[in-house]
């Protein structure tokens, strides 16, 4: 191959790139642009003014549509469909559109219906309780004894050695383990099974103090001793946030629902073409129906799109019909 042909080959590809990005950017050729042919096609600088002439027709182009974008809607015509480019325009009265579009809603709503049902039909203990949620079998319980804190003689707070403490089941009151603090206040039952118990705290000349608690569900109790006679009891138990649960998945899944039942509202609107804001309406609370987290609702978003190209061929679009 020649050097001229090489050359004349790269000016090709140059100006099928071109042609390209500037298709891309919305240019529609005329014949006399894919017929011109260039005055001097070795020389760059030539291939630089081709460019340059048509990047200003682009300009012109662009400052023409504008234009008739204005006047559409100095007359009255929809401003959003008249920015629209003019490949779109063409399109609007075509029913594939609305038809693509209604196809888009229903499915983008079948998926919130599917999301829904699964949200309705599943139970969060079962979650709970399968193996990867599945709780130690045995645990350690840790705490601390300390003096009641005197305020007036600024004592108190210290760890307390030798006090006894015991643990009870609660369903037949027996022992389950028995040990006394060490000389920092502290004790620690080990290998415990994760039931409800009774804390008991014995010293003599102090109040017994008794707490009912599941091992594990605290890192560490502190208690407190106070002289006196009498029993302390309190309830340690955390209450479980499985009914809140249950409520709050049940009343997404049927937000779900009702959302994925507006989404077909509005399909059928969308099919009928009749009023062009109720199927936007019915259509945009059909986001809502939550179908796969966020596939669902992008199907009907692109619905509501191609139904915003489709708005001519809604009857409530078209003026004597809006007047009456």
């Amino acid at each position: 191959m020649s050097d001229d042909d090489d050359r004349q080959r790269r000016l090709d590809e140059l100006r099928g790139r071109v042609r390209s990005q500037l298709e891309e950017e919305g240019v529609e050729f005329d014949d006399d642009d894919t017929d011109e042919e260039p005055d001097d096609s070795d020389s760059s600088a030539g291939l630089m003014d081709r460019i340059e002439r048509r990047r200003l027709r682009v300009a012109r182009r662009r400052a023409l549509n504008r234009e008739r974008a204005r006047k559409a809607i100095e007359q009255g015509e929809d401003a959003t469909l008249a920015r629209l480019p003019a490949a779109l325009r063409e399109r609007a009265e075509e029913d594939w559109v609305r038809n693509l579009a209604v196809l888009l809603v229903v499915v983008g709503s079948l998926l919130g219906v599917s999301s829904g049902m699964l949200l309705v039909s599943s139970d969060p203990r079962d979650l709970i309780s399968s193996p990867l949620f599945e709780a130690q079998q045995s645990v350690d319980l840790h705490g601390l004894v300390l003096t009641d804190l005197d305020a007036q003689n600024s004592t108190g707070g210290e760890p307390v050695e030798g006090v006894q403490v015991e643990l009870l089941r609660l369903d037949d009151d027996t022992s389950e383990a028995r040990t006394q603090t060490g000389p920092d206040g502290r004790f620690t039952f080990t290998d415990l099974p994760r039931k409800e118990m009774l804390l008991r705290v014995t010293h003599a000349g102090n109040v017994t103090i008794e707490r009912t608690l599941v091992p594990g569900d605290l890192p560490e109790v502190t208690l407190t001793l106070r002289v006196g006679e009498g029993v302390d009891e309190r309830d340690l138990r955390t209450e479980s946030g499985l009914a809140s649960a249950v409520q709050l998945s049940t009343a997404i899944a049927f937000l779900s629902l009702v959302a994925a039942g507006l989404g077909f509202a509005g399909a059928m609107e969308a099919r009928r073409g009749l009023r062009y804001r109720r199927t936007q309406w019915l259509c945009g609370l059909g986001l809502f129906s939550r179908g796969n987290i966020f596939f669902g609702p992008l199907l009907i978003l692109m619905g509501m799109a191609l139904l915003m190209v489709a708005r001519p061929q809604f009857l409530d679009q078209h003026r004597p019909y809006a007047d009456e």
